[in-house]
This record gives structure tokens, C-alpha cells and sequence, in this order.
């Protein structure tokens, strides 16, 4: 199963997804592809717009996903909120694959 949190502290917000999904066997499973997609989307979005590293802090690893926006910066908390959102609604069609963990 994969959970992800989101933790708002100040003017910085995280978000952290974990996990494999296991809807299904590696290569056809549509929930992990779909949180990976995601969740790298959201990272090269961040780099084409050149958003500064003073201000995310992005890791992106096998299992692993952590963005931290420090800042009000509405570019950068836009694409925050959308991640949210996106993994919010995968989570509501596939409950029991990926999971809010508070």
C-alpha cells in the first residue's frame, strides 16, 4: 500500500507519498503508475519553471517522494495544492491502495 501525508508548518508545507501500491504485479499496476506519474510530473514541472531550491526541497526515489514548498510563493504552492488534490482523488477511487496518513 502506499500512504502519503501532508504536514503545513508556517509558511512550509510537505508532502510525502511512500510505498508501492500492489493493485497489481509490477508493470500492471495502474495505481503505482498513476501516483509515479504524478508525482514525477510534479517534480519536472518544478524544474522547467525554474523554481528555485531555496524554496523546494524535492527528493524523487524508488518508492519515495517528499516536496517541501518554504514559501507563499503562489507558483510553488499551486503546484503543491495540485499535488494534493491529485493524489486526494486517486486515493478516493482506490482506497485501498493509497491511503492519507495523518
Amino acid at each position: 500500500m502506499t500512504t502519503y501525508s501532508v504536514l503545513r508548518k508556517n509558511q512550509e508545507a510537505t508532502i510525502e507519498v511512500k510505498g508501492h501500491a500492489n493493485y497489481a504485479e509490477y508493470g500492471h499496476d495502474i495505481v503505482c503508475a498513476s501516483i509515479s506519474t504524478v508525482c514525477i510530473y510534479t517534480a519536472n514541472l518544478i524544474e522547467k519553471l525554474n523554481l528555485s531550491y531555496n524554496i523546494i526541497d524535492l527528493v524523487c526515489d524508488e518508492g519515495y517522494f517528499r516536496l517541501q514548498v518554504k514559501t507563499t510563493d503562489v507558483t510553488a504552492n499551486a503546484i503543491f495544492e495540485n499535488l494534493e488534490y491529485t493524489l486526494e482523488e486517486i486515493s478516493k477511487q482506490y482506497p485501498k491502495y493509497l491511503t492519507y496518513k495523518k
